[in-house]
């Protein structure tokens, strides 16, 4: 039997009842889309149509769409079957640099400063390099990110403190001997001898 679907207010078709099914299953066709053959009084939702390939038409087929009228198919999905070239996509596996990176510019933050953040940028590149070169089959390139940024940051901030302590003591070192030079100065004019 030939069928004719409906798609954005447009008449599709024909095609054979086994290309229909297979347009609804894989998504092309929305189970909300109207169908038509000869035979049938009015067009009717794919959901509506139980068998595809008989002359008679049973309605019902269990493909419900979803609130909102996805294109995903609801039912009818072929489910995997073992020996099948059937493969789940599934999220690529997380590099364990780049949670490295990320837990150790964490750290850094929290206080262990120059000791973790130089590590976190260290384990930030390699992981974003490993990343690279797998080609999909590694992610992780947000947290490597994350831990590369930490350690510039928190390095950068250690850096900054370590110049203002150091020109704190020097400028302490400076003012106190200028004091000392002073108040030896002051003794000197009252007359008072060094030692007593």
């Amino acid at each position: 039997m030939e069928w004719y679907y409906a798609k954005k207010g447009k008449r599709e078709g024909p095609v054979s009842g086994a290309a229909l099914k297979s347009m609804i299953v894989s998504g092309e066709i929305a189970s909300t889309d109207l169908v038509w053959r000869e035979g049938m009084a009015d067009w009717k939702p794919a959901a509506a149509i139980n068998d595809f390939e008989s002359a008679g038409v049973v309605e019902s087929a269990g493909i419900v769409a979803p609130p909102g009228g996805s294109q995903i198919p609801q039912g009818g999905v072929p489910q995997p079957v073992a020996g099948s070239a059937y493969v789940r996509a599934s999220a690529p596996a997380l590099n364990g640099m780049a949670i490295a990176s990320m837990v150790l510019g964490i750290i850094g933050v929290l206080g262990a400063a120059i000791l973790t953040s130089v590590p976190a940028i260290i384990c930030g590149h390699i992981a974003r390099r490993q990343i690279r070169n797998a080609e999909g089959r590694e992610g992780g390139e947000g947290m490597a990110l994350a831990g590369l940024i930490l350690g510039y940051v928190v390095t950068v901030l250690s850096a900054l403190v370590l110049v203002f302590i150091i020109a704190l003591v020097a400028g302490f070192g400076i003012l106190g001997l200028e004091y000392v030079e002073t108040l030896g100065q002051r003794i000197m004019m009252l007359g008072i001898p060094a030692g007593q």
